[in-house]
């Protein structure tokens, strides 16, 4: 058994923006922040935000989006190539470290058994093994992020930002240019969603490690900053700059963060777990 990179999707639905969503006329303070990669111009992610809702899409992943629901506590996964969607709370976040915990153990009692058996080689490199698999289920809980000050103070599309360094593991991964959320335009109400949201998913992190925190790069643990620009330097892959270009104060219609009817509810392991 071993864990699908769902996130690598939810990655990917924060890297480039929506576009065709309807706006009522009423008027509400829900916020739409527009990101614009400096590699390739045309790769614009965009994050809709209520007071009580987060929605991310991919255009490129047309078929995809994510909704996360703040008083609830939970992500919804919609696909709607298959007309099914699967939702991840808490609940069930512990169901799946739990199933987790178990292979863990079961890894681990395979390896001491075949250790006895293995020539000494084998024997050195099952015990690196055995050892990293030790260290993983010790590990203390802790931020994902750690947020270094860099000292240096700079303009960004037009906002005064602070540069930090953003270290997963001690490892820098992105240095970010963060803004005070007031001189960007984001209400409390917006960045209390946005906390929300880190914290949830920094909390699926610590107990699936999916091995991927770039949407914790956009939406930081933080009451009042944000970043206006995400310089990924980790890994080579993904190496690009991302540029706060539009800040919205705009009315999202309610379907948007809304599963469609008549889908059907799949079981979130399907997004996690593979035999």
């Amino acid at each position: 058994m071993k864990i699908r990179s769902f996130f690598t999707s939810l990655s990917a639905a924060i890297t480039l923006g929506i576009s065709t969503l309807c706006i009522s006329t009423q008027a509400m303070s829900d916020i739409s922040l527009t990101y614009q990669s400096v590699k390739t111009p045309e790769h614009r992610s965009t994050i809709l935000v209520s007071e009580d809702f987060i929605r991310f899409e991919n255009p490129m992943a047309p078929d995809f989006f994510m909704l996360f629901d703040v008083k609830q506590q939970y992500m919804t996964l919609v696909d709607s190539e298959k007309n099914s969607y699967s939702v991840l709370d808490r609940e069930t976040l512990e169901s799946l470290s739990e199933q987790i915990e178990v292979t863990r153990k079961a890894i681990m009692a395979e390896l001491k058994a075949s250790m006895k058996v293995a020539n000494d080689e084998e024997k050195e490199q099952m015990a690196e093994i055995l050892e990293q698999i030790q260290l993983l289920a010790q590990a203390p809980q802790q931020e994902m992020i750690e947020y270094r000050r860099l000292g240096d103070e700079t303009e960004i599309s037009g906002y005064p930002c602070q540069m930090i360094d953003a270290l997963v593991n001690g490892e820098s991964q992105a240095k970010l240019c963060v803004a005070n959320s007031n001189d960007v335009g984001v209400p409390d109400s917006a960045m209390h969603t946005l906390e929300s949201f880190h914290n949830f998913s920094s909390s699926v992190h610590q107990q699936l490690n999916p091995g991927d925190t770039t949407e914790l790069l956009f939406v930081m643990n933080s009451k009042n900053q944000l970043p206006v620009s995400i310089q990924r330097t980790y890994p080579a892959s993904a190496v690009d700059e991302y540029r706060l270009v539009q800040v919205q104060t705009l009315t999202i219609p309610k379907s948007a963060f809304k599963v469609p009817m008549a889908y059907e509810e799949k079981d979130i392991e399907d997004a996690f777990i593979v035999e």
